[in-house]
């Protein structure tokens, strides 16, 4: 039987040391200027407790040749010691890496497995289903039928039946489209069916200002707004619209917001728009 590598050690060499001689630690601390939990670590071979390899070496000479070991010996079984460590750390990393490998082709087993079941499962449902079998053989049954009265009625070949039936649908469809074409034209010139165009205006005031909105008809609205009163207006348009006081009101056309500035007299803050588009100038009510 091997002998156990541990026994080779710094820990397991400083501890038999130290119990020969009958130290204690809190002596040997105070001797050493070593932390008590240093030496105990030192003597576990848990070295995660100090800075680093150069520390830890320091450390087992100081301590080895208080207790009148080689510290060269010591020193040697610590390199010894990491790299078992080293060796250790590098066959649990291939032990995991084995493992995720393993998951993973049982993963991709079951996977398949699943996939295989579920055509397995689907392929016999359709087989022991009369209906689809029977439906399946008839429109085949009858797709030949009339493929063999084709033929000899015409006498030609199926391929070229089939190029005919083809055309003949093609036919049909551009028929089919030039009438909608003129159903579609008719409406269209039917005034009463055209779709107009229906425009939203939305003012809203912070205080109270004069207000005029009207179309080429009539007109809509003249009056003092309140402030925090709103005007809505619907219709075809377009539409002239005179602000006393531009700076307190705000317009919507369509939810959208409309730039009142450039259309806003700088020395009388009157502001004068014709929505959707156009001139004040150009705008009149018709007679």
């Amino acid at each position: 039987m091997s002998k156990d590598p541990r026994v080779t050690y710094p820990g397991h060499l400083l501890k038999e040391a130290r119990k020969k001689k009958r130290r204690r630690y809190r002596k040997l601390s105070s001797e050493l200027g070593i932390p008590e939990k240093y030496l105990i670590a030192l003597e576990e071979d848990n070295y995660s407790l100090m800075a680093g390899p150069t520390y830890v070496k320091g450390y087992l000479r100081a301590y080895s040749k208080k207790l009148d070991l080689d510290p060269e010996i010591i020193l040697k079984a610590y390199e010894r010691y990491l790299r078992d460590q080293r060796k250790e750390t590098k066959q649990e990393k291939k032990e995991e890496k084995l493992k995720k490998s393993y998951k993973l082709i049982y993963l991709i087993a079951i996977f398949i497995v699943v996939i295989l079941t579920f055509v397995i499962v689907y392929k016999t449902l359709s087989e022991d289903n009369p209906e689809t079998r029977i439906s399946s053989e008839s429109t085949n049954d009858i797709f030949l039928e009339k493929i063999e009265e084709a033929s000899k009625e015409k006498t030609v070949n199926p391929v070229f039946f089939e190029e005919a039936v083809f055309q003949d649908e093609l036919v049909f469809e551009q028929e089919n489209r030039k009438q909608k074409n003129i159903l579609l034209s008719e409406e269209i010139e039917d005034p009463s069916k055209i779709i107009k165009i229906l425009n939203i205006i939305k003012l809203s005031f912070q205080d109270d200002c004069w207000v005029e909105i009207m179309d080429r008809n009539s007109v809509l609205e003249y009056k003092l707004a309140k402030a925090g009163n709103s005007i809505e207006i619907k219709g075809e348009g377009p539409f002239k619209i005179i602000i006393g006081d531009s700076r307190i009101a705000q317009v919507l056309f369509n939810n959208e917001q409309v730039d009142l500035l450039s259309t806003t007299n700088p020395n009388t803050n009157v502001s004068c728009l014709v929505l959707p588009t156009g001139k004040c100038s150009e705008f009149t009510l018709s007679n």
